[in-house]
C-alpha cells in the first residue's frame, strides 16, 4: 500500500492533525465545507491505491547501472561548481560567514534546471542501487551527491531527496521490522528537527543575530501554551510547514472573489496548474499573462498553501473539483506508460514525495520533482544512443 495515492492521503491527514494541535495564534479554523471535501478525495485516493497495488504487483529493482557513477558524480559536481562559479561562492560558506546570499537568485542559467533535477534523480537512484546490492561504493556516491543539497543549503532539495530514498527503501522490502520502525521514527523526528534549526539558523543569519528560536516564534505567532512547554522551540518550523498551507487555503476560500468562468480562465487554469512551471511561465510571457493570485494570512512568510488554493482562485469549488481529478489521474497515467527498467523504481519513489507534498503546494507543477519524473523515459534512449556511438 505504498504508492502515491496513500502518501496524499497521510499527507493530508498530517496536515490536519497539525492544524489541530493549535500551536499558532495566526490560523483562521478550518470549515466543514473543507474537511468534507478532503475526505471525499481520500476515498477515491484510498480505491484507486488497490488498483495501483494490483498493477505494480511485480518488483522493481535498480540491480544494475549502464554509465559509471563515478563519472556522472564528477560531471554533476562541475555542473554545480559553474553554479558556484555563477554565483561567486558557495551558498553554504557564505550564509556561515555571514556573506550576502539571495537563493532566488542562485544558478547558472538554464543549465540548473538540468543540475537539480538530474542531481536529485542520480542521488535517489544510487540509494535504490544501494539497497537491491548493498556495495559500499553506491552508498558512499550517495551520500557525496546527496551532500550537495547542502552545498547550495537547499532544505527542499535535501528533503524530498531524503523522502524519495526512503520510499526506495519501503518499495523495495516485503516487511518493516518493529526495531527499524522505531529507528525510522527517531530517525523522522530528528530530520523535522534538524530542519527547524537549519531554519532557524536562516532566519537568525537574515536579521543579523546570533542563534535565536525566538524569531520564529514570533513570526509564527507561537501561542503562550506552546512557548512554555517543554518542546524544543526548533520543531515549531515542522508545525508551521505542515499546518500553514492548510490555513492557507482556508483562508484563500473565505476571503477570495472568484471571477465568473471564462473559456480563458479555464484554459489559465490548466496552463498555470498542471503544466510544468518551466513551461507555464514561458506561455504566460508570450501572451502577456500572471498566474493567479490567491489570498493568504496577511503580513506572514507563509506562501504555501496547498495543491488546491490556486485552482480554487480560478474557479471556485469547481476549480478544486477539476484539479482533485486531475491529481487523482496522474499517477495512474504515469503507471500505464512507466516502462519497466532500471530507472522505474527511482520514478515511483519521486512520484510518492511529490505525492506527499501536495498538502503543502501543487508540486505536480514543480520542475525540481516533476521534470526528474521523464528520466526512467530518458535514460534508456540514452543509453542505446551510447551503445550505438560505440559501435560506430
Amino acid at each position: 500500500m505504498i504508492n502515491p495515492y496513500s502518501s496524499y492521503i497521510l499527507s493530508f491527514l498530517l496536515s490536519l492533525g497539525a492544524f489541530w494541535l493549535g500551536w499558532s495564534g495566526l490560523f483562521p479554523p478550518v470549515s466543514q465545507y473543507l474537511i468534507l471535501f478532503l475526505l471525499v478525495t481520500f476515498l477515491f485516493h484510498f480505491g484507486f491505491s488497490f488498483y495501483w497495488k494490483k498493477k505494480l504487483a511485480p518488483a522493481l529493482k535498480a540491480t544494475d547501472i549502464y554509465f559509471n557513477p563515478i563519472a556522472i558524480t564528477i560531471f554533476l559536481y562541475a555542473l554545480w561548481s559553474l553554479d558556484f562559479v555563477y554565483e561567486g561562492g558557495v551558498p553554504l560558506l557564505k550564509i556561515l560567514l555571514n556573506q550576502p546570499y539571495d537563493y532566488r537568485l542562485f544558478g547558472f542559467p538554464s543549465v540548473h534546471v538540468f543540475t537539480v533535477t538530474f542531481s536529485s534523480f542520480f542521488t535517489v537512484y544510487l540509494f535504490a542501487l544501494y539497497v537491491s546490492t548493498r556495495k559500499r561504493l553506491y552508498l558512499v556516491l550517495y551520500l557525496v551527491n546527496l551532500f550537495a543539497a547542502l552545498l547550495i543549503f537547499s532544505r527542499a532539495m535535501l528533503i524530498f531527496n531524503i523522502i524519495s530514498s526512503l520510499f526506495v527503501y519501503f518499495l523495495s522490502s516485503p516487511s518493516i521490522s518493529f526495531r527499524l520502525g522505531v529507528l525510522l521514527l527517531a530517525g523522522l523526528i530528528s530530520l523535522v528537527f534538524g530542519f527547524g534549526l537549519l531554519g532557524s539558523l536562516r532566519v537568525s543569519f537574515e536579521a543579523k543575530r546570533k542563534y535565536d528560536t525566538e524569531l520564529f516564534l514570533d513570526i509564527g505567532e507561537a501561542t503562550p501554551s506552546f512557548r512554555k512547554s517543554v518542546i524544543p522551540k526548533d520543531f515549531f518550523w515542522g508545525y508551521i510547514y505542515l499546518a500553514s498551507p492548510l490555513a492557507n487555503l482556508q483562508y484563500n476560500i473565505n476571503t477570495f472573489h472568484v471571477p465568473p468562468f471564462s473559456l480563458g480562465r479555464l484554459m489559465q487554469h490548466i496552463n498555470n496548474e498542471m503544466l510544468f512551471d518551466f513551461i507555464s511561465k514561458r506561455t504566460n510571457r508570450l501572451f502577456g499573462l500572471k498566474r493567479e493570485a490567491e489570498n493568504i494570512i496577511p503580513k506572514k512568510p507563509f506562501n504555501v498553501s496547498t495543491v488546491y488554493s490556486r485552482s480554487f482562485s480560478y474557479q471556485g469549488l469547481t476549480g478544486m473539483i477539476v484539479m482533485a481529478i486531475f491529481v487523482l489521474m496522474v499517477p495512474w497515467l504515469y503507471i500505464q506508460f512507466l516502462p519497466a527498467n532500471r530507472y522505474s523504481l527511482t520514478g515511483i519513489a519521486i512520484l510518492n514525495t511529490m505525492y506527499l507534498f501536495l498538502f503543502y503546494d501543487n508540486t505536480i507543477r514543480f520542475t525540481g520533482l516533476g521534470l526528474q519524473l521523464v528520466y526512467p523515459f530518458i535514460l534508456p534512449m540514452a543509453e542505446k544512443a551510447n551503445a550505438w556511438l560505440l559501435k560506430k
